[in-house]
């Protein structure tokens, strides 16, 4: 067979462009003469079919704008069947193009497109092809590729047809403005099968999908070198990391304003591109949040939050202290707090989680005791949990012994936090060392019972700044020393 794969950076390999996202093509004209017995697919509708003699030309226009990556071409001796979407005020055709021996595979889930297409038209707004029309062209490539108008599938899986489904809408209808913010498409689409899979089967079944696309590992989501295939179709990252980032973003700003946020971004940005940065602006403009700490800190940041949480009922207050233990900066999140009582009856609190170490007192009910709590327990947010414990002392507001967190952020250019828990109020000095044991910075005060937060600008006693390198702090509060590590690097 005869097939195009241009993303990212082909369509110029086959067909004179200007090839890049931003500038879509007002619309396109494809000719394709074939031998008789072939069938040719392409964009848009197919305006006329002409014989002549052993060859056969199909003439198909696309009068939607496109992005040239997705000006396709899929020829073979194809078997075709159709199928048909209704929406409540319009119709449009569902046209396959399958491998002759795929018909009878295919049937199952093929015919669950037109589902498909309503149930995501509902979350995000009519399918924006509807005058033209919407199908799958087999070919040989693994995977699936989201051309305009007709899907290249390597395969039939429901996910497969869902993910590249949703793309009509991000990636199609809306395309990432450069492969830098790729996410825009593919973290979108990956979110669009946790959509359908809500809809048709329930939450249980989103949450399993969703579970499987947890990535823990490094990187960033915004693709810092976009000029190699590998770095942006990294999957943990512009897929699967991507669609956590609307999945959390969700639940931050509810349901309600994320699918009208969704809604309006698309007629915004309809058929035109667009970055991050006017993703975030219109769901603030819709949610009256303040987003830009989340997409730092999700997009271009690296990494997750660990939790650890200590917590004890005294009287009809629930005390919680939530710290923030991963090797990286804070993650400034809403998170759900979910108490079981003694009598099997449930409450349920948001705290608004801003700081590294933090303290939230929330109302019991009268009479209730507590035997259990859980940190976001229906799994909205990308996180470790460390663990869970009831503090039967009564210290949840301060830790049992002195604790030193581990450094932010680090690797460190400009300055470093340092910050320790105390116990008791009293003397706490800090030392800086190198590899060699030579102290470069030292600091002592007097502290209070709490948490306290330090800074060190990488500079010498003296005012100095010292070389890139391996350094350690050392706290003591004068009975007990703790030590961390850190990375200089400038």
């Amino acid at each position: 067979m005869i097939f195009s794969l241009s993303e990212p950076y082909g369509a110029r390999d086959w067909w004179p462009c200007k090839d890049t996202p931003n500038d879509k093509a007002d619309s396109v004209d494809i000719s394709l003469e074939v031998p008789t017995g072939l069938i040719a697919a392409s964009n848009g509708k197919l305006i006329e079919t002409e014989v002549n003699g052993n060859w056969t030309t199909y003439h198909w226009q696309e009068r939607y704008p496109i992005a040239t990556y997705l000006v396709s071409v899929a020829i073979h001796p194809y078997t075709v069947f159709y199928d048909w979407y209704y929406s409540p005020s319009d119709s449009m055709r569902l046209e396959y193009y399958v491998f002759p021996d795929h018909y009878e595979d295919v049937q199952n889930t093929y015919g669950l497109t037109k589902d498909m297409i309503g149930a995501m038209a509902d979350r995000f707004g009519e399918y924006p092809f509807i005058k033209e029309k919407y199908g799958h062209a087999e070919f040989t490539w693994g995977g699936g590729m989201e051309h305009q108008t007709l899907t290249s599938l390597g395969g039939y899986s429901e996910g497969l047809i869902a993910h590249e489904l949703g793309h009509q809408w991000w990636g199609d209808m809306v395309t990432c403005a450069n492969f830098q913010h790729i996410w825009l498409n593919e973290g979108f689409a990956t979110y669009s099968v946790a959509i359908w899979y809500e809809k048709q089967y329930g939450d249980d079944k989103r949450d399993e999908y969703m579970n499987s696309k947890k990535y823990f590992g490094s990187g960033t989501i915004f693709v810092e070198d976009a000029t190699t295939v590998g770095n942006i179709f990294e999957y943990n990252l512009s897929y699967a990391k991507a669609s956590w980032v609307l999945h959390m973003l969700r639940h931050v700003i509810g349901d309600s304003a994320f699918f009208a946020g969704l809604q309006e971004y698309g007629d915004r940005y309809r058929f035109k591109s667009a970055v991050t940065e006017q993703f975030r602006d219109v769901m603030e403009e819709i949610s009256g949040k303040e987003l830009d700490s989340f997409f730092q800190r999700w997009i271009y940041d690296e990494y997750y939050p660990i939790y650890e949480v200590v917590y004890n009922q005294s009287g009809n207050n629930l005390w919680v202290r939530i710290n923030q233990i991963q090797n990286s900066k804070i993650f400034k999140m809403p998170i759900d707090i979910k108490a079981t009582f003694t009598d099997a009856s449930e409450s349920t609190w948001v705290v608004q989680n801003t700081e590294i170490s933090e303290l939230f007192t929330l109302p019991i009910p009268d009479g209730k005791t507590i035997e259990s709590i859980e940190l976001d327990p229906d799994d909205w947010i990308l996180k470790k949990i460390s663990e869970i414990r009831l503090d039967t002392l009564g210290n949840s507001i301060i830790p049992n012994e002195f604790y030193l967190y581990p450094v932010y952020p680090n690797p460190f250019n400009a300055g470093v936090t340092i910050r320790f828990i105390l116990k008791n109020e009293g003397e706490v000095q800090l030392n800086i060392f190198d590899l060699t044991g030579n102290r470069v910075w030292n600091q002592s005060a007097e502290f209070t019972i709490g948490t306290h937060a330090i800074k060190w600008d990488g500079k010498s006693q003296i005012g100095n700044n010292v070389p890139s390198g391996t350094y350690f702090i050392e706290v003591s509060n004068g009975t007990l020393i703790k030590t961390r590590k850190m990375l200089l690097l400038r």
